[in-house]
């Protein structure tokens, strides 16, 4: 055999070698996501600091790695979430513990898959020039809340926390338009405000505001934002559930660590309707940022002890059944 002969033999043996090898890696290793899954997820609201890991974990990438595309939905009625998740019609949404509930009480197979805020955001809000500082000085004033069930619960509680009763106020659906009503003067204060959100649009239009916090006064601490989607997409698309989720806990942890640059991301991606608030998103992040780190330092978390904390509080003040299973309401540790 020349030497020539041998090396074209050395070279076809360290081919037919490597295409055996490939192929034995290629067999060995899993097939990667489906990129061709698209999903979509309703919002609660228009788009704002509170969705900033969804926006974040869109435009960097975080879901296509996961083999997902993404369409983002914005709410033609916030109160309606639910029912669009729970019957199909959309595949995630974003929404409330106690309102997730109050939704199952109905009958809705909606379920959460992840934290999003830690701690309540919802309040009452009322302005500085009102003196109202305290449930106990609503008496005999009128309040504002946005058609949304749970406002009213809410209310109930801090009310009678401070020994006051619904039959002490008026209560009137203003619908969305929450700072602007209280501004004008046509309420005396808010339920269903943001902490988070509304008073800073108020102090910036030049209306300072007095902030009653809901866990204060009778209501339990519960997670004010969560992902949630159906029964019927977690039987029947597990991994997809799962791998969205990842990537949604992924946007919140990298927002968290670049605040700035995720509300670039947001208002760059929303100019329209952020074109003259974006200021208010800079601003909330740096109080919104914390509330998503749960006790064990982790964004996204469900606790076992919060949902039962949770659910014991609704059925002592008879807001849902008390057969109601309250563990159905979020996801098994597999999507934890």
């Amino acid at each position: 055999m020349t030497r020539m002969t041998r090396l074209i033999t050395i070279g076809i043996l360290a081919a037919l070698s490597f295409g055996a090898l490939t192929a034995c890696f290629d067999a060995s290793s899993p097939a990667p996501p489906d990129p061709s899954v698209t999903v979509d997820i309703e919002l609660d609201w228009y788009p704002n600091t509170n969705h900033v890991g969804i926006y974040v974990a869109q435009d960097r990438g975080f879901f296509a790695d996961e083999g997902i595309n993404v369409e983002i939905k914005e709410p033609a009625d916030p109160a309606l979430v639910a029912q669009l998740v729970g019957s199909g019609e959309r595949d995630f949404g974003v929404f409330y513990q106690t309102d997730t509930l109050l939704a199952r009480n109905e009958g809705v197979p909606v379920v959460a898959v992840r934290s999003i805020v830690q701690r309540p955001l919802n309040c009452i809000m009322a302005l500085k020039s009102s003196g109202i500082t305290r449930p106990a000085d609503l008496k005999g004033k009128k309040i504002g809340y946005p058609g949304i069930d749970w406002n009213i619960s809410l209310l109930e509680t801090m009310l009678e926390s401070d020994g006051l009763t619904l039959d002490d106020v008026e209560v009137v659906d203003i619908g969305w338009t929450l700072w602007q009503t209280l501004a004008s003067g046509t309420v005396d204060a808010l339920i269903g405000a943001y902490w988070s959100h509304e008073s800073y649009v108020l102090e910036t239009e030049g209306y300072p505001v007095n902030i009653i916090y809901a866990d204060d006064y009778g209501v339990p601490p519960y997670y004010e934002m969560m992902l949630i989607t159906s029964e019927q997409m977690i039987a029947e698309q597990p991994d997809v559930v799962r791998r969205f989720a990842d990537a949604f806990v992924k946007g919140y942890q990298w927002s968290r660590d670049n605040p700035t640059e995720a509300i670039d991301t947001l208002v760059r991606l929303n100019q329209e309707q952020l074109e003259e608030t974006a200021h208010i998103e800079y601003s909330a992040i740096g109080q919104l940022r914390d509330t998503w780190i749960a006790e064990n330092g982790n964004v996204g978390t469900l606790t076992e002890a919060r949902w039962q904390a949770v659910g014991d509080f609704m059925k002592d003040k008879g807001f849902i059944a008390q057969d109601m299973s309250v563990a159905d309401a979020w996801a098994p540790d597999t999507f934890q």
